[in-house]
């Protein structure tokens, strides 16, 4: 603003005031009864009451190290999800037909519009704690009744709890019924493989890795076994030799056995005992059974012999050609059972060879039926710990040990209401109260034809004229009475219509 400027707004700011003064019982008439007509207004203003309830995000009780949550999804996003579901179209409308919602408006405006509108009165604040976990949230509802402020916010939180316990119940049962058929998969699978590599150690016995220090261990007894057979059989065809080249005389001829008495009949049985043991030590040991009865029966017939008298020479002759036939049928018996224990023992020497031979392709194969094993046992026993994991999580979802939520304060009854904040539009219209009459009344006299102001008149003279003087206002002693009787008037007019504004605001105390 210039220097020249400035008086000239402070000599129109002073013609302004003049007016007003000119004008002060209509400014002061029509600055109270505008101030009683906004009172009015907003003492007609429509209350909106508004409640909050508090809900608490309580956390798992039990440690986590113990028994993981089944819901480990972000608290946030979990949020922002039973918003949507509880805020949905479908459940607000039932809860607007529960608690009569907006009945005024239901004839005006369509549903979809009356649901954006609550949707628009509630209000979710959620408070972060002191780690990643929500703490609390708010759930606030705006409305025109406080009663059903209060139980709309409730029923909201009600809503959240119920939601959320349902939620959490079904991504448990879903997790676990998942959990449970790839277990059932594993545990069929597992079955397989366990068939396969059972069938295959049945169908391959003696031939696997592990079992080839057994079958070595085998095949060396085989041998041992084999060579003292071998070694019996060469003794035996010896001793028969020896006694087909005995003399003619001595030579068995016929059939001896009928002419043998009781002493005979005991020597032979005694050579016959003799060769078997002899035979039997050579591959087992003096603790086997058969050779443990053959030295009893042994010792009987030892003792038997011992008790009997000595037969005549005749009786010895007979005895000794007998004992030497009977002797050479029992070696060909003898030998011909030694060379069937050499052919079993070789066969059972080849098998054992043959299975070792097989271990190496038998060992390539069982690895890959193994490989194939583990890796189903180790996905089986996977799937089985957090089958029991999710088992133990869905207990705990049962028995409300998890991470729940829990109404920290209910939502009460508002007493006043939060809009419109009628202190802050009484003030603005006090200050509008005073503001336009005074415009009003410059506005008339700017509006005016009349010239009322000496800036008004030189602004309208041509430059050279000179203005000599000014005629005030004359004031008779009518116009002087007429002003005072118009003042009186004035001020009880004010005083009636501020008394009025003033009962209007008392009235209104209890929702300030």
């Amino acid at each position: 603003m210039t220097t020249e400027g400035f008086p000239q707004l402070v000599t129109k700011v002073n013609e302004y005031w003049r007016l007003i003064l000119r004008h002060k019982w209509q400014t002061l008439i029509g600055a109270s009864a505008c101030m009683l007509a906004l009172t009015l207004i907003v003492a007609k203003l429509p209350n909106e009451y508004e409640a909050t309830t508090t809900i608490l995000v309580d956390p798992q009780q039990i440690p986590e190290k113990y028994v993981s949550p089944a819901v480990s999804s972000d608290p946030s996003e979990r949020l922002n999800t039973l918003t949507q579901e509880v805020l949905s179209r479908t459940r607000l409308q039932d809860i607007m037909n529960k608690f009569n919602l907006y009945p005024e408006r239901a004839a005006k405006l369509p549903q979809e519009e009356l649901i954006q509108q609550m949707q628009d009165h509630i209000r979710i604040q959620v408070r972060q704690g002191s780690g990643p976990q929500l703490s609390t949230f708010t759930i606030s509802f705006q409305g025109g009744k406080p009663d059903v402020v209060a139980a709309v916010a409730n029923e909201l939180a009600a809503s959240f709890i119920r939601w959320n316990i349902a939620s959490r119940e079904e991504q448990v049962e879903g997790t676990q019924a998942f959990v449970a058929e790839e277990l059932q998969a594993a545990k069929q699978n597992l079955e397989e493989q366990e068939n396969k590599l059972r069938v295959f150690k049945m169908s391959h016995l003696g031939e696997t890795p592990d079992q080839t220090p057994a079958n070595l261990e085998a095949m060396m007894a085989l041998r041992s076994s084999l060579q003292a057979t071998t070694d019996s059989y060469y003794r035996l065809q010896q001793e028969k030799v020896l006694l087909t080249r005995l003399p003619q005389s001595v030579a068995p001829t016929g059939n001896p056995d009928l002419n043998l008495t009781r002493r005979g009949h005991l020597v032979l049985e005694k050579q016959q005992m003799e060769s078997e043991l002899q035979h039997l030590r050579a591959g087992h040991s003096d603790r086997y059974p058969d050779i443990v009865n053959l030295k009893r029966r042994l010792e009987e017939i030892t003792g038997e012999l011992s008790s009997l008298p000595s037969d005549t020479a005749t009786d010895s002759s007979t005895a000794e050609v007998s004992a030497a036939s009977v002797r050479l049928e029992l070696l060909d018996k003898e030998l011909k059972r030694l060379k069937d224990e050499q052919s079993r023992i070789q066969g059972q020497i080849a098998s054992y060879q043959a299975k070792i031979d097989a271990a190496p392709l038998r060992e390539q194969q069982l690895v890959e039926l193994s490989r194939n094993y583990d890796v189903s046992k180790q996905h089986y026993q996977t799937l089985l710990d957090k089958s029991f994991n999710i088992g133990m999580a869905a207990s705990l979802e049962q028995k409300q040990k998890a991470e729940r939520f829990t109404v920290l304060d209910q939502a009460r009854v508002p007493e006043k209401p939060v809009k419109p904040r009628r202190k802050l539009l009484l003030a603005l219209a006090a200050l509008l109260s005073l503001a336009l009459p005074c415009v009003f009344a410059v506005g008339k006299e700017i509006l005016n034809a009349a010239i009322t102001t000496e800036a008004e008149l030189k602004s309208l003279v041509p430059a050279g004229v000179r203005i000599v003087g000014l005629i005030p206002r004359i004031e008779t002693s009518a116009t002087r009475r007429s002003d005072i009787q118009m003042g009186m008037a004035a001020l009880l007019v004010s005083l009636l219509l501020c008394a009025s504004t003033a009962w209007v605001v008392w009235q209104m105390r209890p929702l300030l």
